[in-house]
Order: C-alpha cells, then structure tokens, then sequence
C-alpha cells in the first residue's frame, strides 16, 4: 500500500507539501497541488484515517447505521442525511444489519467522529454502553425514553390517531388494521393510535381487525382477501404503508368492490406514487426527510460547535385527503 512517502518522492516534493495538498490546509501552488493529487491517483494512495483520527481527534467519518427495511422502503431518509453531512464535509459510511452492540465496537476503534442510527433495535444496556464510550450520536426513530440521548422522531401515534378518528367521524366503526412488519416499533405507535381512537370512542376492537402485512404476500392473497373482508363487513382499512394500500385496492377491485364506494381505504407514508394512483390515495404524511436533515444537523452541531445540550424532537404528521375516503355507506 502506498504511504505519503512514496507520494511525495512520486511528486517530487516534501512529505510536509503532500500533507497540506492533501488536506487542503497551507500554501502551496496550483500546478504543485496537481501534481501531487496526481501522483497519489497514480499510487492508489488511500489516506490512514485511523492516523488522521489520532492526530488531529477527528476522521471526518460518519456512520449512518440504518435497518434495511428503511434503505429499501424509504431511501429518502438516506438522501436527505447525506445532502446535510456532505455539504459539511463528512463522508458517510453506510451500515445495515449491525446493532446498538456494534455501534459501540463501531466507536473504539476510533474512526468515526459519530453516528446517525436509524430505525434499529433499542437495547438499554446497550444504549446505556453507547452513552458511556463518550461517542456523538442521533436516534433517528421511536422507542427511546432516556433524556440524556438526542432523539428525532415521528409522532405516529398522533398518525395513527388523526386517521382512524378521521374514519370513525365518516360513520366507519368496522375498520381494518393491516401492518407492514410488526416488529417495527413504528407499527406498533401506529397501531395504538388506532386502538386509543376506538377505545376514545366506545368502539370494541376486533382481533381479527388487527391483520399483519404478510398475510397479503402477492395479488392472489390480496384477492382472496379483499373477498373475505366483504363478507366480513369492513367498511374501511387502515394500512401502515402505502405500497399495501394500493395492492388492497386492486384486490377489492378485483373482487368487485369499489374504492372508496364499498370500502375506504387510508394509507400510510404518502409516497410520491400515492397522488398518481388511480384513485389517488388518502394518506398520513410522515416527514421522515425532515427527521433525517434535522437529526444530521443536530450530530454536525454536536462535532463541530461542541453543542451538548440534548435535543429531543417528535415531528407531527399530517392527514391527506384524496380520493379513497368517503362517509361509510348506508
């Protein structure tokens, strides 16, 4: 591996002028700085950062440890975090499928300045072990109740609660809960907004109202299922994620029940898709780009300008009307 003294001899320059190109710190000429990067591009030259981080006590690396199901669905949480840590002159090391007990090896070896962890498991022994390592970090996401951590979430309880008081004021009583992953805390603040709007109003909920996601794996099922739920006599659905919410239209189509005539259906995120369906589709706003933005600002703040003061933010959702709500038929 090529080290800084091999590009210095290829450049034909002192190891004190790589280090200034190289790092954008000092004086030196326009023509020498090409000639430097050049002989480093030629070298394959990758800097120690490891070094870096022990002489100047910052790497210019942030983990963003992120559960799949996020980097997949909602990849605009991804985008938005790296606009703001880029724009600061981070580079961003993008991690899945590693817990809080790997953030923490993550921290001891010294070459991230902090992390953005988004979406995975809460584990208290753990967060406590991560608290302790001295590391600046941001929770993005739900689940987590100590005061001394820096926490942006989404109020989705509050969206879980706005949509199904928003059902129940249409005259639905019989209303359909379907969950994409169950093991997502998200899901679950969601569902309790459900069941508090039903208790709220005197309505006993149903276990076979509560349906997870996975029962619908593929337009066959959510045909069957479409017909089932006819004859069961749901009037409305309230489903945690958009993509579900459309294939369940389908379905009813298909099983010939109309949306919104016969059965309401409410979903969840409001992706971009959601306006262009046919019939466009009601849906709770979730501002997981501005969690990400705000919660990247929070962790630059923290580095940079030494903020210690812990910031917990619940972001609201809002409520969007469309086309695949209407006032339960009589």
């Amino acid at each position: 591996m090529a080290t800084i003294r091999d590009v210095a001899i290829r450049a034909s320059v002192s190891i004190a002028t790589v280090s200034r190109v190289l790092n954008n710190k000092g004086k030196y000429a326009a023509r020498t700085a090409k000639i430097v990067q050049k002989a480093a591009e030629e070298l394959g030259y990758i800097p120690n950062l490891t070094a870096k981080s022990l002489k100047t006590g910052s790497s210019g690396t942030i983990a963003f440890v992120i559960h799949d199901y996020f980097l997949v669905n909602y990849p605009i949480i991804l985008a938005s975090a790296l606009n703001i840590l880029n724009a600061q002159g981070f580079g961003v090391e993008v991690l899945t499928h590693i817990g809080l007990e790997g953030c923490i090896r993550l921290v001891r070896t010294g070459k991230i300045d902090g992390l953005l962890i988004a979406g995975i498991k809460n584990e208290e022994h753990a967060l406590s072990a991560l608290v302790n390592c001295g590391s600046h970090f941001v929770i993005l996401g739900d689940g987590v109740e100590r005061e001394d951590v820096n926490v942006v979430e989404v109020d989705y309880f509050q969206g879980g609660y706005i949509a199904t008081q928003h059902l129940i004021n249409l005259g639905h009583q019989s209303i359909l809960f379907i969950e994409d992953n169950p093991q997502l805390t998200f899901t679950q603040e969601i569902k309790r907004g459900y069941l508090f709007a039903l208790d709220e109003n005197g309505i006993q909920y149903k276990e076979h109202l509560l349906v997870p996601g996975d029962m619908l794996q593929g337009e066959q099922e959510g045909y069957r299922f479409g017909i089932g739920e006819k004859e069961a006599g749901v009037s409305a659905m309230l489903i945690t994620d958009d993509r579900i919410a459309i294939k369940m239209i389908r379905a009813l189509n298909e099983g010939g029940q109309s949306v919104p005539g016969d059965v309401t259906v409410v979903g969840f995120g409001d992706l971009s898709v959601s306006r262009y369906f046919d019939p466009p589709l009601t849906s709770v706003e979730t501002p997981l780009s501005q969690m990400a933005e705000l919660g990247a600002e929070i962790l630059v703040n923290n580095i940079k300008r030494k903020d210690s003061i812990v910031k917990r933010v619940k972001l609201m959702v809002r409520f969007i009307a469309r086309e695949t709500h209407a006032k339960r038929s009589t």
